[in-house]
């Protein structure tokens, strides 16, 4: 590249994801130019108290003693804008991705994974942090398919966003997560922790039986926690006792590392089979933002593909105009993308770019033809393809209806009608009953 754009001590190439506080990028820094990172940076300048905060918390993120669990903190501070920033260490895989290829982990596996992230999260409590999205898309897969926690924007002063209720939300702060408001607490931690260990061992959440129960039901989580068939309940019994729906009563971080570390895996079983799936309620449907990058290392500018023939989209209108402009002023500035993200949020959404929607569209259906395509708000893409070897073409070619959820850059397949965050045109165009 002949030039570069910067983030405070970050070199970022292209817009992963957008909310209304931040805008997330892939870059790297100076000084670890072969690692990936995700960088967040605030729409909001600070100054005055709320600088201090951001700074004080900064200072604490940063003072962290060096854990092999946790990933690093490659750098944080204010751009010369005056915007906070977070750099964080970003890979292209999650314990998700290890779940769904492999299935649940054995017992042995999971104690240690336990043992390992609880002295983690108890690393962070002691310096005063709390971390309040623990969930399997938020632990990276390092060298050695090493597990690191990630995702420390959540709670920070500034950059914090609220999650929607997952089941990976502690009983006393559903309601708060409900109300769209951000709530997070050292048992909350714990309780996470605890719900993600139970998956990875049952491959199943704790509570839920079915994918249709709602997640924000306190009455669920106070059900008692059951064992694990085929799984010593030693180890069930530890980890619902981090679920217990008192957070008075669940252990601290240290306690639960302690608990873990004592358990007899050669002790009682529970009856039956060991799952050897993961169901698909196990993971939230949506992440607040992205942790890991899934593209090459080299940085280069952005640019969108081109649109394939046929493609004729629905697209809602953006002034072409007065965007080229902005866009341009952007890219002459020293945090030129974030700037640009903050002040145009079309540019942030694959819906603003026909060109760009028709490349992400066509990589999902590779050997048809779009017929048309449309965006329902910024959350979904709906499109009308006719794959080759139809009847023909013309009016009466067969037509399929594919939906997709928009996350970040990324385009997820809707095939289950029973979602209940489908919109109502979403739920028409599939002719859901």
């Amino acid at each position: 590249m002949s030039s570069m754009t910067t983030v405070g001590a970050a070199t970022v190439d292209r817009l992963l994801h957008r909310d209304p506080v931040c805008s997330v990028f892939s870059g790297i820094v100076a000084s670890d130019p072969t690692h990936l990172l995700c960088v967040t940076v605030a729409h909001e300048r600070v100054d005055g108290s709320r600088r201090e905060v951001f700074l004080e918390w900064a200072s604490k993120l940063t003072g962290l003693a060096a854990h092999p669990h946790l990933s690093p903190c490659s750098a944080v501070g204010l751009t010369e804008n005056g915007r906070p920033y977070l750099a964080v260490g970003a890979t292209r895989r999650t314990l998700v991705d290890l779940l769904v290829e492999h299935g649940p982990m054995p017992a042995g596996q999971v104690r240690a994974l336990g043992v390992a992230l609880s002295d983690a999260v108890a690393v962070y409590h002691r310096a005063g942090l709390i971390h309040g999205a623990i969930q399997p898309g938020h632990l990276l897969v390092g060298s050695g398919r090493l597990l690191q926690l990630t995702a420390y924007d959540v709670t920070a002063p500034v950059l914090a966003a609220p999650l929607p209720p997952s089941p990976y939300t502690a009983p006393e702060h559903l309601d708060a997560a409900v109300a769209g408001e951000v709530a997070a607490s050292p048992a909350g931690d714990v309780y996470a922790l605890a719900t993600v260990l139970y998956s990875a061992l049952g491959g199943r959440l704790p509570w839920v039986r079915s994918g249709r129960e709602d997640v924000a039901d306190p009455l669920l989580r106070a059900a008692p926690v059951p064992h694990v068939p085929g799984v010593a309940t030693d180890l069930t019994d530890v980890i619902g006792a981090a679920l217990h729906p008192d957070p008075r009563r669940r252990p601290t971080a240290d306690a639960f590392r302690e608990q873990l570390s004592a358990v007899d895996l050669g002790g009682m079983r529970a009856p039956g089979y060991k799952a050897v799936t993961v169901a698909a309620g196990l993971v939230p449907q949506r992440r607040l933002r992205p942790v890991t990058v899934s593209v090459s290392t080299e940085l280069a500018p952005y640019r969108p593909g081109r649109a394939r023939t046929g493609l004729r989209p629905r697209l809602r209108k953006i002034g072409t105009a007065s965007a080229g402009v902005a866009l341009t002023g952007a890219l002459l500035g020293g945090a030129a993308l974030a700037t640009y993200a903050a002040t145009n949020p079309a540019s942030a959404s694959v819906c603003s770019d026909p060109a760009a929607l028709g490349g992400r569209i066509s990589e999902q259906i590779e050997g048809a033809t779009v017929v048309d395509s449309w965006c329902a708000g910024d959350d979904f893409v709906a499109a009308t393809v006719n794959y080759q070897g139809g009847s023909g073409g013309g009016d009466t070619t067969p037509h399929e209806r594919l939906v997709w959820r928009i996350e970040g850059e990324d385009l997820v397949a809707v095939t289950d009608c029973a979602d209940t965050s489908l919109p109502d045109s979403i739920t028409e165009f599939l002719s859901c009953g």
